[in-house]
């Protein structure tokens, strides 16, 4: 076989690999069952919540 055949198969190669993988699980829908969401630092929740205050004065 020619070098450009071998580079194409294996390139074939590597492409079905990464097609069959699927998604990680640390991606999509099973990221939130580990607890529903991730965790905020709590000084940057504290920041938020007073953003959030200055916003909506009621």
């Amino acid at each position: 076989m020619k070098k450009t055949d071998l580079e194409k198969l294996n390139g074939l190669k590597i492409r079905d690999r990464m097609k069959n993988a699927g998604t990680p699980n640390r991606f999509g829908k099973d990221n939130t069952a580990n607890g529903g969401g991730v965790a905020i630092n709590p000084l940057v929740e504290k920041l938020l919540k007073k953003g959030l205050a200055d916003k909506n004065p009621t």
